[in-house]
């Protein structure tokens, strides 16, 4: 295990045990809210009203976008009218990182992509508050297209925009229309499909004249040329079926299909090349031959279930149906993609873990039929479901199985596991294991190893309410205000940590990858006191490492801060959001 993972691997943990436990705890009667809650929000909100005072004082537009668009998002429901000028405030920051003349070209390659994925994040921000306004910021930022941008980065406005129109879906179906419109316009793509799935969910009309405007393209399109194209067809042909689609249209797109695998010569007896169309088109055999059984015949030995030619190809609206569907939506998959039946159920497994509704989780994977599937399914919930207490018995095994480990690093992980899964209900025990952790991590040698086991240390105490995750966050800041400092004499020798003479925020190095996930974590040390932590933020010296550490203090206590989901296989983030 690398040094980077376990770190990575430690935070993870904690952020999984510990939203375990809680979301098994009692929720507040709706409305409620304490009068201590109610202080730190309006302290949050202050918080928050003074980062997006002191933005016109940043120089780097990458940090003014970044932090910006962040306290705009917060802000929303607060204070709307703000909010919105602060994102179009941030307009011309994307455009000028676009406008990057760094005569280094990986430089401004680098530069380019960052403020692409900035802008995709802020656009993704926006969609979810007003689509309208997100569609503004889309047409006034746009990229200039370089010949020399890798083919990914010349899709990246088409891919967008698309995205842009499936998010809006919901709240503005005629928004999502007219944004695939255009993207169709520009040629056949299979980002077009996750747009008309969800159309299909929210908007059934409007999904239906989609649905037609995509298939009078393809009856416009050779498909002999294109074998992207031709896939599109044939999945379309297999996803989006009666009644979900008029049957003159799906009438219409199976004629193109048939029509298009005679004149290819697919029922030519003796054809023996050229096979990916006809296997292709014999992967909907059954859908062709219901409509047009005549003209079918001769490509019946073509026929198949398309388990093996097209066995992945539902992962497009699988993928999009995990990102915004609900668990029942999900399952739903099974019967119009048996090849991916697997998947499918780790799908809708991880959906509902993620959403602390464990029981469900267990009989999901009880479901299904493949031993080994299941078992490894059973096995993930219970590596991240909160047990309820912890007994002599199973601390000695713990100790036992502590004492099998070779690493400090494994030992260090199952102790904070341990601690997390059960602090909710033993605190003392939990407090004990990682009192344990303590011990190890202050015997390992002096450097990056121990710093990051450190604040995860740190981390873990102010999850269970402990002061000493402050005292060893107070001991720990005039070491990384160190590290900061000595990085501006590697930036652009081992990374590139600064953009216009700030800390860029984009997780470059150990270093920056470290403070990201302390940022991540500042919610364990906000609630268990709020005033403290700001304080502890004010002790960075670089100015806008404390302007980013004060937002997400502020966004742990509104509930805005960018949450860490449990995925399959398992994820990390990386970047300051």
């Amino acid at each position: 295990m690398s040094h980077r993972s376990f770190f990575v691997t430690v935070t993870v943990v904690i952020t999984i045990g510990f939203s375990s436990a809680r979301s098994q705890e009692p929720s507040p009667a709706a409305g409620s809210d304490s009068s201590a809650a109610a202080v730190m929000r309006k302290k949050a909100i202050g918080l928050l009203e003074s980062v997006a005072e002191q933005l016109g004082s940043l120089r780097s537009a990458e940090n003014r976008a970044r932090i910006g668009s962040n306290v705009a998002d917060s802000l929303w429901d607060y204070d709307q009218k703000r909010s919105r000028s602060i994102f179009t405030a941030i307009e011309e920051d994307i455009k000028a990182g676009f406008n990057d003349t760094d005569s280094d070209y990986s430089g401004h390659m680098r530069t380019l992509m960052v403020f692409a994925q900035l802008r995709s994040e802020i656009i993704d921000r926006i969609a979810k508050r007003d689509p309208e306004l997100a569609l503004e910021f889309l047409q006034a930022t746009v990229m200039p297209v370089e010949p020399e941008l890798p083919y990914e980065m010349r899709q990246y406005e088409n891919k967008l925009a698309l995205r842009l129109a499936r998010q809006s879906a919901a709240r503005n179906p005629q928004l999502a229309l007219k944004l695939g419109r255009q993207m169709l316009a520009k040629g056949l793509s299979a980002d077009l499909l996750p747009v008309l799935y969800q159309l299909q969910r929210t908007d059934d009309s409007t999904s239906r004249t989609f649905h037609r405007d995509i298939v009078d393209k393809i009856k416009s399109t050779n498909l002999m040329r294109n074998w992207m194209d031709l896939d599109l067809a044939v999945l379309l042909v297999r996803s989006f079926q009666p009644p979900q689609a008029d049957e003159e249209v799906y009438r219409d797109l199976i004629d193109v299909v048939l029509t298009t695998a005679l004149a290819d010569g697919c029922g030519n007896a003796e054809r023996n090349d050229g096979q990916r169309l006809c296997y292709a088109v014999g992967s909907v055999f059954s859908r062709i031959e219901k409509y047009y059984p005549v003209r079918a015949a001769i490509l019946k030995r073509w026929a198949g279930d398309g388990q093996g030619f097209y066995a992945e190809e539902g992962w497009a609206q699988v993928n999009e149906a995990m990102e915004n569907s609900s668990v029942d939506e999900i399952l739903s998959l099974r019967t119009k993609y048996p090849a991916l039946q697997v998947q499918i159920y780790w799908s809708a497994m991880m959906k509902a873990l993620n959403s602390g509704e464990v029981p469900r989780a267990r009989q999901i994977a009880s479901d299904v039929s493949d031993p080994e599937s299941r078992r490894q399914m059973l096995a993930q919930i219970d590596r991240t479901q909160m047990r309820a207490s912890v007994d002599a018995e199973r601390l000695a095994s713990i100790q036992q199985e502590l004492g099998r480990m070779r690493r400090d690093e494994e030992r260090i992980q199952l102790l904070f596991y341990v601690a997390s899964s059960i602090g909710a209900s033993d605190r003392k025990a939990a407090l004990g294991l990682v009192n344990q952790a303590a011990e190890i991590i202050n015997s390992m040698k002096p450097g990056r190893i121990q710093l990051e086991a450190q604040l995860a240390l740190a981390t873990v105490y102010c999850s269970l309410n402990s002061d000493r995750g402050f005292t060893i966050m107070e001991s720990l800041l005039p070491r990384l205000n160190e590290l900061v400092a000595a990085a501006t004499t590697l930036d652009r020798v081992e990374n590139n940590y600064f953009s216009d003479g700030e800390w860029n925020m984009s997780s470059n190095g150990a270093l920056g990858a470290l403070l990201t996930r302390l940022a991540h974590n500042a919610g364990s040390f906000a609630s268990m006191d709020f005033d403290r932590s700001v304080a502890l933020s004010n002790q960075f010296e670089r100015y806008e490492i404390r302007l980013m550490a004060q937002l997400e203090i502020a966004q742990s206590v509104i509930g805005e801060q960018p949450k860490q989901t449990l995925t399959y296989p398992p994820g990390r983030i990386e970047r300051m959001h």
